[in-house]
């Protein structure tokens, strides 16, 4: 029976899993990746991607499994960039979403009048978040090594070339690369006098590539296994989190929350709005919302910060002392943003603040106020599809942090939505296999394949009364964030006075 192996790359691990033909896991197994965080720099190695990813496939060919690999397809995080030289060595460290020092071009790229006349008609803008201005980085300030730079690839990009030596990438993914769905943008990219042979080829989700002879018989994989092309993780992981609704939100937190609808219903945001509508390219079916920097990564930001990470038991331990304080975790109210922000809002230079701290204070108050937290953020998202006009009516929750049972209650109260818990928490990966599976014919429709790989394993329901409190404490969470934006500016000029010469390298963001 012909097995499906995805190869999932996040911000935190690479992972690989196999699904076999009726879309259930058989196989996983994970190695951690290292992020380099110092100052607006967030960065990780291409060379340990590809150590990482090779340790992995010996693994799955000592299992047993890797002759039975007919098809394989990647998952990984989008907006990250990083260069490579003729023979495919990295000439540079690779910029992650979340890295902040290309704010200079995005702020050039926005003012070019070239770019004005596409802002205005496709709503959006250009930010850190986008792949180009973090290239033209690299242009401004290491020209040499830019100048020695082959091809820039994503995350995505490096799978695809590992298994066979094409330099290739999907519609969503080149999105972020001024891909205007026939072509990159040549007027954009002529004005920043950066030539798009550097990009990859874009192709159509589905796409099929042959695997190299040497890969194949390295790793022991079927003769005829092919590559087949799909997306990024936070689209995959809306579709293995599709329940067949266009009224469900897919709320999935990993080390960042991304809250998306798939739905039939389009909408027109403005120039200045977050909410991103992208066109799914079958089914006339469209993804509506976004992503903000860290959701899940907030408890394993806590989890370092303040406990032993040895301890087996350490999530038990934190999910036991956020019970025992009260609900509005006696009055603390926690800001998450330790990466800055990109959506619901944009703030760069926001970080994190425990509000409300008194005498009185628990360190069961600081867990309480951490879980709520991580529901207020996905509140704040899910507010994104709701003003523009959608009807949602439950969430389906995925991620890491879906496995915390305390975490769905409090998003079901603070949302006042019926909150569904998956199956499989490895949503972006039942996302990839049903994209790879509708790709080769093996389900007739997105329906069919999700009732399929998808089942939700309970429903939680919001109480009343917690929500009128939530309520009342999400305005002021709002509120109190609202009244420190502009210290956040002031906070990072004054950080700048400060030399620092360490890093911090985390195995969990």
């Amino acid at each position: 029976m012909a097995k499906y192996l995805i190869v999932n790359l996040g911000l935190k691990s690479i992972r690989i899993i196999v699904f076999n033909e009726e879309g259930k896991q058989i196989y996983v197994k994970a190695k951690p990746v290292y992020s380099n965080l110092k100052d607006d720099r967030v960065e990780q190695n291409a060379t340990e991607w590809e150590n990482n990813l090779i340790v992995l496939l010996n693994d799955l060919k000592q299992s047993g499994l890797a002759k039975d690999i007919k098809y394989i397809t990647s998952t990984t995080s989008s907006s990250c960039i990083y260069g490579i030289d003729k023979t495919g060595k990295p000439t540079t460290p690779v910029m992650m979403v979340s890295d902040k020092r290309s704010k200079n071009q995005a702020d050039k790229i926005n003012n070019l009048k070239s770019f004005k006349e596409k802002s205005k008609k496709y709503s959006y803008k250009c930010s850190t978040s986008s792949t180009i201005p973090k290239i033209i980085w690299f242009k401004d300030n290491e020209p040499s090594i830019y100048q020695n730079t082959h091809k820039w690839l994503g995350a995505g990009e490096f799978i695809h070339y590992f298994f066979t030596k094409e330099f290739v990438t999907d519609p969503l993914n080149a999105g972020k690369a001024f891909y205007n769905g026939e072509k990159y943008d040549a007027e954009i990219l002529s004005d920043l006098e950066f030539e798009s042979n550097l990009l990859p080829k874009v192709v159509n989700i589905g796409s099929e590539f042959d695997i190299t002879k040497n890969i194949s018989s390295q790793y022991n994989l079927a003769e005829d296994c092919k590559l087949i092309i799909t997306t990024y993780d936070a689209v995959c992981a809306v579709i293995g989190s599709y329940d067949g609704s266009n009224n469900t939100a897919c709320d999935v937190s990993g080390t960042v929350t991304s809250v998306r609808v798939l739905t039939d219903e389009t909408i027109q945001p403005n120039t200045d709005s977050l909410v991103l509508s992208q066109e799914l390219g079958f089914e006339n079916k469209r993804i509506i919302g976004g992503s903000n920097n860290m959701g899940g990564g907030i408890m394993e930001w806590y989890k370092q910060a303040f406990f032993d990470e040895n301890d087996k038991n350490v999530y038990y331990t934190m999910e036991n002392q956020a019970h025992s304080s009260s609900l509005g975790a006696n009055g603390i109210l926690f800001l998450p943003y330790l990466l800055g922000e990109r959506a619901p809002f944009k703030a760069p230079n926001a970080k994190a603040t425990f509000f409300g701290v008194s005498r009185s204070t628990k360190v069961q108050d600081f867990s309480r106020a951490v879980f709520e937290a991580t529901a207020f953020v996905t509140n704040d998202l899910l507010n994104l599809s709701l003003n523009e006009g959608l009807e949602i009516n439950a969430l389906s929750v995925s991620g890491g942090l879906a496995r915390f049972d305390l975490v769905n209650q409090i998003k079901a109260d603070v949302t006042n939505k019926q909150v569904k818990v998956l199956e499989n928490f490895e949503s972006t990966s039942v996302g990839a296999f049903i994209l790879l599976a509708l790709s080769i014919k093996r389900y007739s429709s997105l329906l069919e394949a999700s009732k399929s790989a998808v089942s939700v394993r309970k429903i939680i329901f919001p109480t009343e009364k917690n929500h009128l409190i939530y309520k009342s404490y999400f305005k002021f969470y709002k509120d109190l964030n609202n009244s420190l934006l502009d210290k956040y500016n002031e906070h990072s000029n004054l950080l700048k006075q400060i030399e620092n010469y360490g890093s911090n390298t985390l195995s969990n963001l």
